[in-house]
């Protein structure tokens, strides 16, 4: 695995541990989990993010994709290759599709951006080692590395 794969893994799963001992309190039956995609039939699009956090039992329903008005939070891990999809396209379409947070982590810089409700129009800047807030959690981005 390459460095850069590999930060982006270890981001994904630093995250989603918090978030996931998290969420009982705040969203119980809620899960972080990074192998679903949200669909919104109107816009055409499927995106695929980094990690999601929803209701647990969408997993066990019938539907192939989470429905965006389902999906509390979306992670995106800035790739190398293609930034400006992770900064530019898919803030656009969460905010389209109605998903109220939109964290992004970029390893590029050791920075990030939460974009917060309604239509992702509020931005809050971080580095790495902050703790920061992402609608109802908290999450320490200290354990994050950059692509080194």
């Amino acid at each position: 695995m390459t460095s850069a794969r590999l930060s982006a893994a270890i981001a994904v799963l630093r995250i989603a541990r918090q978030l996931n001992a998290r969420l009982p309190t705040t969203h119980p039956d809620y899960i972080a989990y990074h192998g679903a995609d949200p669909e919104d039939t109107g816009l055409g699009r499927l995106r695929n993010p980094d990690l999601m956090v929803f209701p647990e039992a969408t997993l066990t329903g019938e539907q192939s994709a989470v429905l965006p008005h389902e999906v509390l939070l979306v992670v995106e891990v800035v790739s190398k290759s293609n930034p400006e999809n992770d900064y530019r396209d898919k803030v656009h379409d969460y905010a389209a599709t109605g998903i109220p947070f939109h964290l992004i982590i970029d390893p590029r810089t050791g920075t990030g951006v939460v974009h917060d409700e309604p239509g992702c129009t509020d931005r809050a800047r971080f580095v790495f080692g902050d703790k920061v807030a992402v609608g109802p959690c908290t999450i320490d981005t200290s354990g994050l590395l950059t692509y080194a």
